[in-house]
């Protein structure tokens, strides 16, 4: 059995993100197996991205990412990214009709949920750690925007 991760107190918060992200791929994947995809679904999923996931993405990609690649991190930083685009994409085709998208933002966000807690987070505790005060700057900043 896997021991949790002890994780950087100012990346807590991030990792408590992905638990709720990991909670929205289970059922976009539950629904996709019962082939009940449907704008309503759509909808609901843009809500939940535009208040949870696209703030949290908005955090890596504004103050986690720069410092990595300016260490020579660039390939991690990258692959952060273009999950973050695909996953982006894959909401507005469904949002343009194609229903089937929900299936694979599903899949790619439960692979870049793992993805970013065993690599990403890893890699900015030992590397930039002045970067995870940002970080935490930022999401405190974000839940008083939020209230």
């Amino acid at each position: 059995m896997a021991l949790p991760v002890k994780r950087d107190p100012r990346l807590q918060r991030l990792s408590s993100d992905h638990h709720a992200a990991l909670v929205v791929a289970r059922a976009l994947s539950r629904r996709a197996e019962e082939g009940t995809l449907d704008a309503a679904l759509v909808a609901d999923l843009r809500g939940r991205f535009d208040r949870e996931l696209d703030p949290h993405f908005r955090i890596e990609e504004e103050v986690l990412l720069p410092p990595l690649r300016a260490i020579g991190d660039a390939e991690l930083a990258a692959r952060i990214a273009s999950d973050h685009a695909a996953l982006r994409a894959h909401l507005l085709a469904a949002e343009q009709g194609d229903h089937g998208r929900l299936a694979d933002f599903a899949r790619l966000l439960v692979e870049h949920v793992r993805f970013e807690e065993r690599t990403l987070f890893p890699r900015c505790e030992e590397a930039i750690p002045a970067a995870l005060d940002a970080a935490a700057l930022s999401l405190s900043a974000d839940d008083r925007q939020r209230s």
